[in-house]
């Protein structure tokens, strides 16, 4: 699965603009589309969608370094495909890729199909996009609800784009800068203690 910088780079931002220009495109067809509440608390938004980033973002790290038996496939995806797919990449890369797909995501499906077909549907359709594994797609789809009970209590996309960028951002420059198969090395001294 590995993939070049520059390509990995390339693909991110055509998908993901991608999904910017459905939203878009989607907003001006259809009507009652949620995008921003209010242009005069964007950066409270952005402030609070980096706080409420963190919940998941702590979740997200005890998966990897402290394994969870039901969560085998799940961190193997992340540990094993995630982290090499991300391998070549520079923290300015994985920013922009984290930003990209934070608003190209939360546009979709928060701003325009959550407000088309409400949150269940919204989130099943998400994490079905993001389905790599059970686990990877119940995780994807509990997300989805948490990051749409933010937009629906905030009134707009701006607290879980920044919630989503977050996140992603966290997440990955844990997993190609900080990780060095310390859970690996945990696991398996574990399991000597066991024997």
């Amino acid at each position: 699965m590995t993939m070049s910088r520059r390509r990995l780079l390339g693909l991110a931002l055509l998908s993901e603009g991608g999904l910017v220009a459905i939203a878009l495109g989607a907003a001006a067809y259809f009507k009652n589309i949620v995008f921003i509440s209010s242009y005069e608390h964007i950066l409270v938004d952005i402030v609070l969608g980096l706080l409420f980033a963190m919940p998941p973002l702590s979740l997200f790290l005890l998966f990897c370094i402290r394994p969870q038996h039901f969560l085998n496939s799940f961190r193997t995806v992340i540990l094993r495909d995630v982290r090499q797919l991300f391998a070549g990449s520079t923290a300015l890369d994985i920013a922009v890729i984290s930003l990209m797909a934070g608003i190209g995501e939360e546009l979709l499906f928060r701003g325009v199909l959550q407000a088309k077909i409400g949150i269940v549907w919204s989130s099943l359709i998400f994490g079905l996009l993001h389905f790599l594994t059970l686990e990877y797609f119940i995780i994807a789809t509990a997300m989805s609800f948490y990051l749409g009970e933010l937009c629906i209590y905030f009134n707009g996309v701006m607290v879980p784009v920044a919630a989503h960028f977050a996140y992603d951002l966290g997440a990955l420059i844990y997993l190609r800068f900080i990780y060095k198969n310390g859970g690996n090395s945990h696991m398996q001294s574990h399991q000597g203690k066991r024997i």
